[in-house]
This record gives C-alpha cells, sequence and structure tokens, in this order.
C-alpha cells in the first residue's frame, strides 16, 4: 500500500510551524496530497462565555479574530507547500477540536495523520479532556507524533 494522502492538524501556534515542516517533507518524500486541518475550538469559547470570562459581543469578535488567524495561517501553510513542489488542501473547521479532526480523518481517509507533540500530562482527567491526546487516541489511521524541531527543519530545508 502506497502512502497517497497525508492529514496534518494544527493550531495557530508556532510548534505547528514544525509539524507543518515534517508533513510537508513527507508528503514530498511520499509524493502524496497533504491535507491540513485548522479547527477554530468553539468548546473554548463556550466555556469562557458560560464563565463570564467573556460578554457575547466579546465572544463573537475573539471568534473572528481566531478565524482570521486560522485563514493566515493556513495561508502562509499553502505556500509553504507550493514552494516545495507539494499539493496542499487547507480547511478551517468549527467545533469541537478533536471531533472535527476525527470527522475529517473518517471522510478523507488518510493514510497518516500528522500531529504535534503531545502536552505532558499531568492528570488521569487530563488524559481525557486534551485536544491532542484525544485525537491521538481516536485517530482511524496510523499518527505521526512530530518530535525533534531541530532535525525536522533539517530535513525540510534540504528538500
Amino acid at each position: 500500500m502506497a502512502i497517497k494522502n497525508i492529514m496534518v492538524c494544527v493550531a495557530a501556534e508556532g510548534i505547528s510551524l514544525i509539524t507543518v515542516k515534517y508533513a510537508i517533507c513527507l508528503a514530498k518524500i511520499f509524493l502524496a496530497k497533504l491535507s491540513v486541518m485548522y479547527v477554530v475550538n468553539e468548546k473554548l469559547l463556550h466555556e469562557l462565555l458560560k464563565s463570564r470570562v467573556l460578554v457575547d459581543v466579546e465572544a463573537r469578535s475573539y471568534e473572528r479574530d481566531l478565524e482570521e488567524q486560522g485563514r493566515r495561517f493556513l495561508e502562509r501553510i499553502r505556500l509553504m507547500s507550493e514552494k516545495k513542489g507539494v499539493a496542499c488542501d487547507a480547511a478551517m473547521l468549527k467545533g469541537i477540536v478533536h471531533e472535527e479532526i476525527i470527522k475529517q480523518a473518517n471522510a478523507l481517509n488518510p493514510d497518516m495523520l500528522v500531529m504535534g507533540e503531545l502536552k505532558e500530562v499531568l492528570s488521569l482527567k487530563e488524559t481525557f479532556y486534551d485536544e491532542g491526546e484525544r485525537i491521538f487516541r481516536e485517530a482511524p489511521c496510523p499518527v505521526v507524533v512530530v518530535k525533534n524541531a531541530s532535525l525536522v527543519e533539517k530535513l525540510y530545508n534540504e528538500l
């Protein structure tokens, strides 16, 4: 079986660039298509409203900011992929992060899912509620967890 479809989930954070760079390297090596997923975390927005950290107007503004940040990040990733000669589809989703990623993984049927390093789990409760942990455990395909940023940078720059 050849690897033809690689999916990567990202957050608009600097660490996600390392994840994306590794996914681009894999896609280039395997001549695979890259599908990039960014999720606007509606669960977080709901929790901020519920706990009265934000009022409704602020939550809508914050959501627009997250969407704009996501659009800019996805465009940056698209350009990075294009520069390395990798076909890239990028999608912005809204909802509960792990649920949206798993839905997309089921729909796209990727040969692998690439994700960033999991956070250190400090309690058993965190194991059940951490979005990255849930994606890792519920993914319907093989999962590659990216570590060692300096090695990834070297690989990416050598493409």
